[in-house]
Parts: C-alpha cells; structure tokens; sequence
C-alpha cells in the first residue's frame, strides 16, 4: 500500500478552497495545444526549409553594376530564422509576431528574380512558418483555455500568502538581456559608422579602370593604365576573373574596390551573437516578473493538490485525489522562502538551519495549496508543509510544464536515510538502469580506495580535447592573418570544453581514513567524514556531494549516461555513489590508512591549457 500523503496545516487552507479533482485535472490536461502544434514539428520544419533555401539561392557576385555592402535584410533574415527555432519552443508570443515579419522578408526579397527551385525552396519556407504561427497561436489558445478551466474548478479565488522576501524572478535574465542587446545596439552604430565612413572616401575617391592580373586569399592584384600594380582587398576575389576589369576607388591611401563598399559582416555577426540571445532573455525576464507580479497583487483561484519533489529537485504536482500519484499534471522548480517558514517566536540555531533541507530531502507526497491560474510556461505559489509539518510556501523560479505522458518524478532508494518511491509511471531512476549490482566492501578496507573516469569518459575527454586545441589553433590562425577583431570570439567556444575534458578525463574521488579527496578540473578539496552529509548522480551523468556548512561539490559531466546503457555498461561514477554512501552510513568499512598525495588525484584544467599553447606554438613553427 501506498503511503497517505503528509496533510497540510488546516490554517494554511483558505476557506471555500476545492479540491482539484482527477477529473478536473484531466479536462485541464485535454485543454493542451493539439499533436501537431508541439514545438518539436515546427522548428525541425523551419529548419530544414531554411537550410534548404539557402542551399538552393546562389550567392549573387559583386560588380560594379550591383555592388556587394553591407546586407541588412540579410542579416534580419538570419537572425528572424534562428531566432524562431528558439521562439517556436519557448517563446510562442514573440514568434507570432516573429513568423509574419520573416515570411514579408523572404517574400519581397528571396522570392523575385528566383529560379524554380530557389522558388521552391523558399516558398517551402513560407509554408513551415505559416505552420509554425499556427502552432503558436494553438499554443498560447490553449494556455488560455487551460486558464479558464482551472479558475472554474477552483469557484473562488483568494491572494497567495505574502513572502517576506520579494521575488527577485526574471531579475537577471532581464539584465543580462538588457546588457547584451546594448551590446547589439552598440554594434549596430559601429556598423552604421564603417558604412558612412567608406562613403565618405568613396565620395571623393578617383575611380580607376584596372586590369586583374592574380588572385590572393582576401585580395586581388590588378595593374592600372598607368602602369602600377596594386593590391586591393576583396571579400569575394573569385568574383573577380583574372584578365577581366574592375574598377578602384582610390583616396589617398584608402582603396577598395567599387564593387565591394565596406561590409560590416563582423559587427553583424556580434549583433546576432548578442542581439538573439539578449532579446530572448529580456524577454523572457519581463514576462516572469510581468506575472509573477499579477500574481503577487491580485487574487488568484485556489487548488488543493498534491505534490512532491524528485531526485533532481524538480516538483511534481498531481491532482488533490490522486493519493496514489499515478498522473502527474505539472511540473516545474520551486525555491522556498524560509523567512515565511520560520513562524514568530521560533528559535532556531544556524546547525539546525543548515541541517534541516524539507524541500529537498524529503520526497513523500504531500497536500498542498496552488495559487494562480495554471498553465504551461506559467508561475505557481504553493502552500505546503516542511519536514518539520510546519508552514511553508514555495513559488516558482522558472516556468511550469506540461509532463509527458508516461514520465514523473525521478525517486531513488535513499541508502543514508529517509526511503521514498514514487509510484505510478515514471523515468527509472539512474540507479535502476545499472544492471551491475553494488560492489561494497564487506570488511574494513586497508587501503585507500579510489574512483575515476571510464574508458569511455576518457575517450570522450579525448576527442574534446582534440577539437577544443584544433578550435583554437584555427581561431589564432584567423586572427594572425586578418588582424585582431571580432573573430576573437571564435576562441570562446573551443576554450569551453576545456573544463568538461578535464572532468572527462581525469576526475578523481578518493576515500581514505580523513576523508575524500575530491578532484575536478582546476583543484583538489578535501572533505572529512563528519562533514559529509549526502552523496548522490543525477540522470545526466553528474554527481553531487553534499556538506554540513559548505554548500555541495558538483561535478557535472563525469559520463555518457546514454551511451553507458546503451552499451549495458556501469558507470564508474554510479559504483562511487553507491560505495561511498555505504561508507559514510558504516564507519566501520571505511579504509584505515590515508591516502598518499600521489594518490589523491591532480587537476588536468591547467594541462589541458598548456598543452593547448604548446600545440599552437608548434603548429606556427611548423
């Protein structure tokens, strides 16, 4: 039999609060956007017609007739069409306004002068945005609808209890969109500012009629009537034939070509890089806050549900009779205001604070109160109960979803504790997928005990590292040929990985008689055994020890969950939860001796970082 789920402090109930029935809670669940509006089937469309009608339009060559420039519609394109493959899954009012703005575009530029399958092409990319405005606008119907059904199941409607602590949600993605869109502001007037200066010169320029005598990478080598040979920059030198005419604009010692005026592709490669992303999370953050105040200051209709917390830190909330927690309706992250848990008069030491996690250790299914009108992407206030049965109220800080049929909440056998499953259909936890059963000492170890990184971790470390020393030799190369620019931002993205190579490669966990000795990718830390409080992995292949007072040791990244069950493998880094949990429960099998600092693992960041500078110095000398 299943457990009866903990009740709620009857005061924590407001009057006339209905209990949001199993039925209720299915004509909600109904109410959601049909199969063939999810996101899913509208950006995969989008981006095969795109990727498609830009292989099918050919580059149009610079002449002097039509000079080349600076392509803004072309670069509203490209921003409008990656901007969409976000927007269509997470953003569907932005991308009503988006889809129609992009199909004008394609529609008055791509499509005249076209060939029939350029033609094709492009009008294929019509139609995926027509349907991808369509599954928006069923989307954001649907949350409508899904609105109206809970606030008639709820009959009344009542204010959330008021935290303590306002809610700082949608604060930082708001700033840092504001910051990145200065920067895509700031990018747009530098560009502005290149194309007036080179009409400037050009303006005063002395064109010269020239004849191509060679070709280099960037640049064209021609010989004026007069006899001089130049070399002037090109963008496109293939466009130009060698033996055909061309025409130099000549200032002093500013030339170009007349067929090729200043083009700010750099600058409009920053305000993409900047623009999309910084407009997204503005967005984003002015939706957040813009309901989690509505939700603040106005009455919202109340439910009595159920919910529960999952080994990720995810909450699950079902509907209020359904004891047995078979079908999950919502899920999303809650934060708790401890301040609001904390009732008046109640004295609580700093180590019993720490100590006490209600909302993260304690998984059992208990009653709640929702306030606000659910729907996918929405925000949520619930009144619960803490481990302790006292009041507490948690909000959202990030928007609800709509689970998948079949999934819920991630709960695994607690070794070290309190043991709680879920019950019902649900993803397996990772645990439950290792075929290979715990490999525990039976006797007091002698010897330290070590854990690290599989063959196959390491050989993922490997090819990181490959492509992260290959990334950036490229990236150095561009900038020692072209000058320093812009394409300083081709070495951020190989640079990245550096860390999770090192993780990949490297990772080491030792248990000795002090303690464990924790090896990432930059440093080694030491844990003693009375600090340790909790260890446990995560689905995703990431571990996470917690301390009494210190916070958690997160390693994220140590395996390849998928691959390891696909290949019916047991992760390394599963073995070391498994074993060191038993060793923190039993202190009697824990090793007698400590660990040698050889023993204790090294941090390969810096090596990695190194080897990195080393193999671009040997490839320049090369």
């Amino acid at each position: 039999m299943s457990e009866p789920p903990v009740p709620i402090p009857s005061g924590s109930v407001p009057p006339g609060t209905a209990v949001w029935s199993s039925d209720a809670a299915a004509r909600w669940t109904h109410a959601r956007g049909a199969p063939w509006a999810r996101p899913l089937w509208s950006a995969a469309a989008l981006l095969i017609t795109v990727v498609w009608a830009s292989a099918a339009t050919p580059d149009r060559p610079c002449g002097d007739a039509a000079p080349c420039g600076a392509d803004w519609l072309g670069l509203a394109e490209t921003g409008l069409s990656a901007g969409l493959l976000y927007w269509l899954v997470r953003l569907p009012e932005l991308a009503l306004i988006a889809a129609p703005v992009l199909a004008v575009v394609v529609a008055r530029v791509e499509l005249p002068g076209s060939g029939p399958v350029a033609v094709a092409a492009n009008s294929s990319v019509l139609l995926a945005l027509a349907f991808g405005w369509a599954a928006a606008c069923a989307r954001v119907t649907a949350r409508h609808r899904q609105r109206g059904r809970a606030e008639r199941a709820a009959g009344v409607r009542h204010s959330p209890p008021q935290p303590a602590v306002r809610s700082r949600r949608g604060i930082m993605p708001a700033s840092a969109g504001l910051v990145l869109v200065g920067v895509a502001a700031f990018a747009v007037v530098q560009g502005l500012d290149g194309i007036r200066a080179d009409q400037h010169h050009a303006d005063r320029a002395a064109r010269i009629t020239a004849t191509v005598v060679g070709r280099g990478a960037e640049s064209v080598r021609v010989r004026t009537g007069d006899g001089r040979r130049l070399s002037v920059s090109a963008s496109s030198p293939e466009d130009h034939r060698v033996g055909g005419m061309v025409t130099v604009l000549e200032d002093g010692r500013w030339r170009r070509l007349a067929a090729e005026p200043y083009d700010a592709f750099g600058w409009q490669l920053l305000i993409l890089a900047a623009g999309l992303p910084g407009g997204s999370m503005l967005l984003t953050g002015l939706l957040a806050r813009r309901r989690a105040a509505a939700l603040r200051r106005a009455p919202a209709p109340p439910l009595r549900v159920l919910e529960r917390i999952d080994d990720h830190g995810r909450i699950w909330i079902y509907a209020g009779d359904d004891e047995a927690a078979r079908s999950p309706v919502l899920v999303g992250r809650f934060t708790a205001d401890r301040a609001y848990a904390d009732e008046p008069g109640t004295e609580q030491g700093d180590d019993e604070a720490d100590e006490e996690e209600p909302l993260v250790m304690d998984t059992r299914l208990r009653e709640a109160v929702m306030f606000g009108s659910p729907h996918e992407g929405g925000e949520l206030v619930l009144a619960t109960t803490g481990r302790d049965g006292r009041p507490v109220v948690i909000r959202t800080t990030g928007p609800i979803r709509l689970p998948r049929p079949g999934k819920g909440p991630v709960i695994a056998t607690r070794q070290a504790g309190t043991t709680s499953a879920a019950t019902g259909p649900q993803e397996p936890s990772a645990a439950a997928r290792v075929p290979t059963p715990l490999r525990t000492p039976l006797s007091p170890a002698e010897h330290p005990l070590r854990w690290g990184p599989s063959a196959l971790a390491r050989t993922s470390g490997l090819a990181m590292t490959v492509f992260m020393i290959a990334g950036v030799t490229f990236g150095v190369h561009l900038l020692v040929t072209e000058g320093f620019g812009w394409k300083v931002l081709l070495l951020l993205g190989p640079l990245t990985l550096a860390d999770a190579a090192a993780v990949q490669l490297n990772w080491r966990v030792t248990a000795d008689s002090s303690g464990l000795w924790l090896a990432g990718a930059w440093k080694v830390r030491h844990v003693p055994w009375e600090r340790v409080r909790a260890v446990r992995y995560t689905a995703e292949g990431s571990v996470e020890i917690a301390m009494t007072g210190d916070g958690t040791w997160r390693l994220p990244g140590v395996g390849l969950p998928k691959a390891e069950r696909r290949l019916n493998l047991c992760p390394s880094y599963v073995r070391m939860v498994q074993e060191v949990t038993a060793l923190h429960t039993h202190p009697e099998l824990r090793p007698t001796r400590p660990a040698p600092r050889a023993d204790r693992g090294r941090p390969l960041g810096p090596v990695l970082l190194v080897l990195t500078v080393l193999a671009v110095r040997a490839w320049f000398l090369g």
